[in-house]
């Protein structure tokens, strides 16, 4: 597609749960895309909702970011399907779209496939959405869930449903869950809405080829699209190499069960044990009491982690469930560190095993320490497994590169099946 063919076309980007600054990587990748876009000529508009008192949303009015937003305060009633089929609905038809790209929305992504239905629809899929009715029953007790939405509706229905009851007899329900009731995601009905609305894309698109699997079982429509990463905001730090202790990082939501950070103690333990020094650095609240080399560095803000990645020396990855993509890896080989993650989900395809980084069996923490102690004997090998991660960052997952490679064939593949 031409430079003068992008600047007739109008792009709707429907986004429920949107923040900035990001909650988590589904906001960091509609912004970088909506951004992109109109860099190569494309008219995008964000449409987004709030509902005051949800969650922290920053400041997302109009003017505040570099693309166009229409914000949809949802008042009293909340977020409601009768709210998507008009409200919404007549937003998204003042701006006359020629594509309408929904991004975050989980249940009432069906809802919105409904509404929304004149027009050429692609659906973002960031997590297990399509596998599980909340991501972190994705694992549990110890271990992935092997059941997947797609294929088992009554069995994922009835967990979902046992998961939320006490926060509903409770009066407690927060907006994931009142997204819940509202959608009535429990039922057969919704199971049958939900099939057909996805069958009704014009695309899907998936960030790894690990996560086709459950979305082949709905629609052959798919497309595979990493996220990207701003190399220009994550960047090496020269005084990497004068720092006399190394220093491991462990960022991220490492309070949740299923990202493996009493893994990494384990193996930490017994690379602490063999007489080899280091300090950690983990995202636990500050005052947390651990290990002598152990430092709570506490819930750092978007624009904070930056530096906390130029502060470190090696990245420590330790998910236990399938991680839909990875993102703290790939911020961290922009950063030029050296990363140890597990083999699984989308970290299989962000580290180059043995050239940007290790990869260890997921749950293992032996194998987990020998990776640590490879890199904390040989600086020289950490150094340049994380100079070859800056690269591979450069080469592969530049958001410039992202979009431009990916969105442009993209579109004008839909922009033509619409003509047909």
């Amino acid at each position: 597609m031409n430079p003068e063919e992008c600047l007739f076309m109008r792009i709707a980007v429907v986004d429920l749960l949107f923040s900035w600054p990001p909650h988590g990587g589904a906001d960091v990748d509609v912004y970088y895309v909506m951004q992109e876009l109109m860099r190569l000529g494309y008219d995008t508009h964000l449409f987004v909702t709030a509902e005051e008192g949800s969650w922290e949303r920053g400041d997302i009015r109009d003017g505040a970011l570099p693309f166009p937003v229409t914000l949809l305060e949802l008042g009293e009633q909340g977020l409601t399907e009768a709210f998507l089929h008009n409200r919404l609905y007549e937003a998204v038809v003042g701006f006359s779209p020629d594509i309408v790209f929904l991004t975050q929305g989980y249940f009432l992504k069906t809802a919105l496939i409904e509404a929304l239905k004149d027009y050429p629809i692609i659906s973002r899929c960031y997590a297990h959405e399509l596998s599980c009715h909340k991501d972190i029953l994705r694992f549990r007790e110890g271990t992935p869930c092997p059941h997947c939405y797609v294929e088992s509706p009554d069995i994922c229905r009835r967990c979902a449903l046992a998961s939320q009851r006490e926060s509903l007899f409770a009066g407690t329900a927060h907006a994931w869950t009142r997204e819940y009731v509202e959608s009535r995601a429990w039922t057969k009905d919704y199971y049958s809405r939900f099939k057909q609305a996805m069958a009704q894309c014009s695309k899907v698109i998936v960030t790894t080829e690990h996560m086709r699997a459950p979305v082949e079982l709905l629609t052959k429509e798919i497309a595979v699209i990493p996220n990207g990463v701003d190399i220009r905001r994550f960047l090496p730090s020269p005084e990497r190499a004068g720092r006399p202790v190394p220093v491991l990082f462990v960022p991220g939501r490492i309070e949740d069960p299923a990202k493996g950070f009493s893994l990494f103690l384990e193996a930490a333990e017994k690379v602490s044990g063999s007489g080899i020094a280091f300090e950690v650095r983990a995202t636990l609240p500050e005052g947390y009491e651990g290990p002598p080399w152990l430092k709570a560095v506490g819930k750092l803000d978007y624009d904070s982690m930056p530096q906390a990645y130029r502060n470190t020396d090696i990245c420590v990855v330790p998910s236990l469930w399938e991680e839909p993509f990875g993102l703290v890896a790939l911020e961290a080989m922009a950063s030029g560190i050296a990363v140890c993650a597990s083999r699984t989900g989308g970290l299989q395809d962000i580290v180059v095993h043995g050239e940007t980084g290790f990869l260890f069996e997921r749950g293992n923490s032996r194998a987990l320490a020998a990776c640590l102690e490879r890199l904390l004997e040989d600086r020289h090998l950490c150094a340049a497994m994380g100079a070859r991660g800056r690269q591979r960052a450069e080469d592969v997952y530049d958001w410039e590169h992202i979009v431009s490679a990916y969105y442009p064939p993209l579109l004008d593949e839909i922009s033509r099946m619409k003509q047909r």
